[in-house]
């Protein structure tokens, strides 16, 4: 076996059994050490292969798929929050990477799971981030939800306002500076299927769910805040959009 076929058949599979294959991988000290680079390339492959993907990564795709739509008139937006899912589950079939929750398969998720973990996987960002946002960006995200705030004064300082997928859909997402630390509110349609817990906390977290007429607003802060005081505030500014 020459050379160049010898580094074809190691590319192709190092662990080649044949026994041509076998000689000629031993027969020089160069071929030995090209030998052992490649199952050592091998191995590290697998293991990234095999690493678990963020339980996150199905909803960011569908909200990828979501945000470029086109906005037209309103009613057509759930149909891309359909076709969004659609894509998702197609890739959750069509490829190794995609998983879904244990949970997912029986029964909808929890709004406590969905919100904390939310929560914690974004917080390296959300607990820095001040986008000096204004009254008219808060109530551009929260306007595909029939809702706008009637003022910030009664709020507080908001640093983020976003779109964020949440159980399955699309979310608006507010982070408010609280009493002792940043608050998160999440404006979620009254319709997402999901298990409702009103209130719900881990060893950091805390949370409460807070029915209005369309949405929920679901509240998740540092057990130390208040979140109730929040709650009220939002929910008190909350107009119906016309």
């Amino acid at each position: 076996m020459d050379e160049l076929e010898f580094r074809r058949r190691a590319y192709a599979d190092p662990n080649d059994r044949h026994p041509e294959f076998l000689s000629a991988a031993t027969a020089t000290a160069a071929n030995r050490q090209f030998m052992d680079e490649m199952k050592d390339f091998n191995r590290k492959l697998e293991r990234a292969l095999d690493e678990p993907v963020p339980a996150a990564l199905p909803d960011k795709l569908m909200l990828s798929h979501l945000l470029r739509q086109p906005d037209h008139k309103e009613g057509l937006g759930w149909k891309h929050v359909a076709m969004a899912a659609s894509v998702a589950f197609a890739l959750g079939f069509s490829t190794r990477f995609m998983h879904l929750s244990a949970e997912s398969g029986s029964q909808p998720p929890s709004v406590a799971r969905v919100a904390i973990e939310h929560v914690q996987m974004e917080m390296p960002f959300t607990h820095y981030v001040d986008e000096e946002v204004t009254l008219t960006a808060v109530n551009a995200k929260l306007k595909p939800y029939g809702a706008q705030l009637r003022d910030m004064a009664s709020v507080g300082k908001v640093y983020y306002a976003n779109h964020c997928m949440f159980g399955g859909g699309p979310a608006a997402h507010l982070v408010i500076q609280g009493e002792r630390d940043r608050v998160h509110v999440f404006v979620v349609p009254m319709d997402r299927a999901l298990r409702i817990e009103q209130e719900f906390a881990d060893a950091n977290l805390h949370g409460e769910v807070i029915p209005m007429t369309y949405n929920r607003l679901v509240v998740v802060s540092d057990k130390q805040e208040d979140i109730k005081l929040m709650a009220d505030k939002v929910k008190a500014s909350l107009e119906r959009a016309i």
